[in-house]
């Protein structure tokens, strides 16, 4: 019989909402502690949540509350250092996307986990979306003929909301090869509350190692993933909307998707990597795998060149230009 994971909570801003509702709906777990800076965001969490453990220093939580599983809901820039410093303490950890903002945060917090043997998973919930599932199953069996391209949006900036697309887009489509990618940036400051610089536009031709290929673009502002096969097409929505041409039609078919709560999905995925000793299907390394993309694309802008994977880069590619004055 599966045990109950006692849940620790870090960060208690909007998305700690939608993640608190997966524990909850998640038989296996329990929230028995929250921390945060913000006194007064703690009390609205504790009284909506019905929490009483509440800290303002998550070190202090950890010490203290046999904490199983926490989740990282904290601002992009904070990231590295609380998932190195919560891995020896516990089993697992849900880390809120995007993973870090570069490859040598990444590296170290997968490092960290390893070594801990703690289960580390990034909040790409998206792919447990019904949608996605089955839009990905169509096209790995076929039902759109060979994938003639692929063209892949989403609202800028890349780090904070292309980490969604990305992702999804290997999961579709596997590994990439290479990347050339183009940015264009007019505010040259950081991001007060994440901490990075971000790009107004981007774009990418994108070369997978099955020889596949597709375009990845900013500028349109959609949220959407479009693949053209020799038979038909799929059209899937970040949040899960699919609709789909099969050979010999011509009307657009939405497919019969059992819905589920993808933010539930991806806890109870987390328990099922501890107890299986196995890597969550939304991994640190699958979050460093999209991130490594987008980095890429980044670098690609830099050196003016395609950029065959892996990336040696480690730090973010668009912070050395602008601060070497070359953007």
């Amino acid at each position: 019989m599966t045990k109950r994971y006692r849940v620790g909570i870090i960060g208690t801003g909007g998305i700690s909402r939608a993640h608190s509702r997966g524990y909850i709906a998640c038989e296996h777990t329990e929230i028995v502690a929250a921390a945060d800076i913000s006194e007064e965001q703690l009390k609205k969490y504790g009284d909506e949540f019905s929490v009483k453990s509440l800290y303002t220093d998550y070190m202090e939580m950890l010490n203290k509350e046999n904490i199983d599983i926490v989740s990282v809901c904290t601002w992009h820039k904070t990231h590295c250092e609380i998932v190195v410093n919560a891995a020896p303490y516990v089993k697992g950890i849900m880390c809120e996307k995007p993973m870090a903002l570069n490859l040598r945060e990444a590296d170290a917090m997968i490092e960290a986990c390893d070594k801990a043997n703690t289960k580390l998973a990034i909040g790409h919930q998206r792919r447990f979306a019904a949608g996605h599932v089955k839009g990905r199953e169509m096209l790995q069996q076929g039902e759109i003929g060979d994938l003639r391209f692929a063209w892949i949006s989403s609202p800028p900036p890349l780090v904070g909301w292309g980490t969604h697309v990305v992702d999804l887009m290997r999961y579709y489509l596997g590994d990439v090869e290479s990347v050339m990618g183009q940015i264009d940036v007019s505010k040259k400051e950081r991001s007060i509350k994440h901490g990075e610089y971000n790009e107004d536009v981007a774009s990418a031709y994108i070369k997978f190692k099955s020889g596949k290929s597709g375009l990845f673009e900013t500028e349109s502002g959609q949220h959407k993933l479009y693949f053209f096969g020799e038979d038909g097409e799929i059209e899937a929505q970040v949040g899960g909307g699919l609709r789909v041409k099969t050979k010999g039609s011509a009307e657009w078919i939405h497919p019969s998707l059992e819905q589920i709560d993808h933010f539930t999905a991806e806890m109870y995925e987390l328990v099922a990597a501890i107890e299986e000793e196995r890597e969550h299907l939304s991994s640190g390394r699958e979050g460093r795998a999209a991130m490594e993309v987008l980095m890429a694309i980044f670098e690609s802008s830099r050196r003016r060149k395609t950029i065959v994977l892996p990336l040696e880069e480690k730090e973010h590619p668009l912070e050395l230009m602008i601060e070497a004055g070359e953007i």
